[in-house]
């Protein structure tokens, strides 16, 4: 009875109760299988997270970064018109931080029935946070930087980038040939020179305008030496070694030589029909120039030289900083400028009339104005908190926005970066592409 028992309940078991059972245990494994999967490929999906980071949110990068460099120039601006120390940080890399997180659920079970039920789940969780990295930019090369002359090369880049030859003189420019222009000093203010300054910049508006004076970057020839040389002081030797394809001496038609190069240098350009102008006539005159040339190449010197040039002495960035400086706001919620000089060319007009040695120092927000408020401003092109006041730019002034796009742009080309390569962004997983 007992042997008939036991084979009953084998039978049972082995029939009834086991089939079941491992069909159970094969459901949930194979639901793990499916989980681990699921998983698995989630977390390999997160590969192609960074190349999306950067291409979802490069605008976002960009935007922070330039940001940054606005309130940093006007910062500047706003400390100089205070007396105090300027400033100069550069970006020196971009990391992402991402966090990513995981979960994973399933449920098995066993009815009365034997067959086995089961669910399964997950998620995943995606986080970045962008970090900007700055470092401080001191030392006697930004000083030699910021205090040396601005190069005439700078002022035919800011002009080729399409920024009013009238406007980047004004900035730039001490003395154009023998016109002089104004002094900026702190103690003295903006001081003018000559009122002819303010006379020529009106007829370069003008006469840019009609396309017949520009600015521009052109490979010239270039006569080194001011008077000829005689035979006897030139050598085979000194022929030899001085050949190239874009110098060497050159033999002139009565036996003697000059010493000749082609160069890729900035020049005045002016249409032979500006003299049938009268603004034409009259800005030939004031600049001692004709029309027999077509192109003068731009010198940064005090002196006129031989030759078709065109001399201009510069100021440095730090005088142009001192300039703007004057345009910001010296009491909390000022009244706005005279509306009848509101543009650069009613202050062009002013200098062209006021007398030799006038002040114009209040003049100045004419053509740059930075507001100072103690509420926040709701339309600025860009703005930043100084001593618990607001000092911002106007976004609707659209003089101070261009000479504040001009002043970024000098800055650029001013000023070396000492950081190679730099800004640097790091994400921290592969692009996946």
């Amino acid at each position: 009875m007992q042997d008939v028992l036991k084979s009953s309940i084998f039978k049972y078991v082995t029939h009834r109760i086991y089939p079941h059972a491992t069909l159970a245990i094969s459901v949930q494994r194979a639901n793990f299988v499916v989980l681990f999967l699921f998983t698995t490929s989630m977390i390999t999906g997160c590969a192609k997270w960074g190349g999306r980071i950067l291409e979802e949110n490069h605008v976002e990068f960009n935007t922070s970064v330039s940001d940054a460099m606005d309130r940093q120039m006007l910062l500047n601006i706003v400390r100089m018109s205070k007396d105090k120390p300027v400033q100069w940080m550069i970006v020196s890399a971009i990391n992402v931080q991402a966090t990513v997180g995981a979960n994973v659920q399933g449920l098995a079970t066993f009815p009365s029935n034997g067959l086995a039920e089961n669910e399964a789940g997950g998620g995943l969780s995606v986080n970045y946070t962008p970090n900007i990295t700055y470092i401080p930019r001191q030392g006697e090369q930004l000083a030699r930087e910021m205090m040396s002359p601005i190069p005439v090369s700078t002022i035919e880049s800011m002009v080729s980038a399409s920024w009013p030859i009238s406007w980047v003189l004004f900035l730039t420019a001490e003395q154009v040939q023998n016109i002089r222009s104004f002094d900026v000093t702190r103690t003295n203010g903006f001081v003018t020179h000559s009122k002819q300054f303010g006379r020529l910049m009106q007829l370069f508006n003008m006469l840019e305008k009609k396309q017949m004076v520009s600015l521009s970057e052109v490979p010239t020839q270039i006569t080194w030496n001011p008077n000829p040389l005689t035979k006897e002081s030139v050598e085979i030797g000194d022929i030899m070694r001085s050949k190239t394809d874009r110098s060497g001496f050159i033999a002139r038609p009565d036996g003697m030589y000059d010493y000749k190069s082609i160069e890729s240098v900035a020049v005045l350009t002016i249409d032979p029909a500006i003299e049938k102008t009268p603004d034409g006539v009259e800005f030939l005159s004031v600049l001692g120039l004709t029309t027999g040339d077509s192109n003068y190449r731009m010198l940064s010197s005090v002196d006129i030289w031989p030759g078709k040039t065109f001399s201009i002495r510069t100021r440095s960035f730090t005088a142009v900083m001192r300039l703007l400086s004057m345009g910001v706001d010296s009491d909390v919620d000022g009244p706005p400028p005279p509306v009848f000089l509101d543009t650069a060319e009613e202050l062009f007009s002013k200098m062209a009339e006021a007398p030799d040695g006038s002040d114009l120092t209040e003049n100045m927000d004419a053509i740059f104005r930075v507001h100072c408020t103690s509420a926040r401003p709701k339309e600025a092109l860009v703005s930043v908190l100084y001593r618990d006041q607001w000092y911002w730019i106007d976004e609707n002034d659209f003089t101070s926005r261009c000479i504040f796009a001009m002043t970024r742009d000098m800055y650029d080309l001013q000023v070396k970066n000492e950081v190679l390569n730099a800004p640097v962004l790091t994400l921290p997983v592969g692009s996946g592409r």
